[in-house]
Order: C-alpha cells, then structure tokens, then sequence
C-alpha cells in the first residue's frame, strides 16, 4: 500500500500495542481459527498471519467473527477478506504478512460497542503522548 493511499483513508485506524484475539469461522460452521490482531478501525481490521496464501477463505467468503476488545467485551459480526498482504509486498514492513477484513455486517449495538473502544484506546495514546512530549 503506497503512503498516499494510506493519508487518504477517511476511517481512523488504531494500532494497538497489545493485540486482540480474533475467532474466525465459516457461517455455521463449528471450526474457528484463533487469530490476533493490532490494526482496527470502524469498518475493518487486518489480521496477524504468517502465511497469507493459506487463508482458509476466499474474498466471497462470508466469514462469523469474533473478537475480544478487552476482558468481558467480546464483538461479534460477519465480515470479508478483502485483500492478502503477502512478505515482500508493499506495506508488508509496516504490517507484515496479512489479511484484511471488511466488517460487512452488524448490529447497531456492537457498531457502538467497537466505536467506543477505539475512540478511547486513541484518547489514551493521545494523552500518552502528550504527557511523553
């Protein structure tokens, strides 16, 4: 991903310094990948994976998700893969090997829910930083 694409986004993005376990499954299915991510915002996140190539999905899967804000806050929605940052590709030193999700579907609830964590996770570095500088 260039650098001008990235200025260019209108949604926040939170890197986080401690990553958040994230389930994954089929719809329906009783099989779930235990995951991590450090990469949230309001409308997706990218996922920690070594080896894009063997993703268990494709970008017309519609994958149940799960994902633990903080200790008692666990989010749930349906999201897609939208793209595979692979070793090597452009953005990969900044992300390292990937998927990106797209949040496509949930409720008004967990929209405030996810909304509320990363509005206040950026206050905190934001306080953070100004009490480092």
């Amino acid at each position: 991903m260039s650098e001008g694409r990235r200025e260019n986004r209108k949604m926040v993005r939170l890197i986080l310094d401690q990553p958040l376990n994230v389930s994954i499954g089929s719809l329906g299915a009783d099989i779930r990948y235990e995951l991590q991510t450090r990469n949230v915002s309001y409308t997706g996140f990218f996922l920690d994976f070594e080896k894009p190539g063997r993703f268990p999905f494709t970008p017309a899967s519609i994958m149940e998700i799960w994902i633990d804000l903080e200790a008692g806050n666990r989010i749930f929605f349906n999201g897609k893969m939208v793209r595979k940052v692979m070793s090597g590709d452009p953005g990969s030193d900044i992300t390292g090997p990937g998927i990106a999700v797209r949040i496509i579907q949930m409720d008004s609830k967990t929209e405030h829910q996810l909304k509320e964590f990363i509005d206040r996770k950026i206050a905190e570095k934001q306080l953070h930083n100004n009490k480092s500088a």
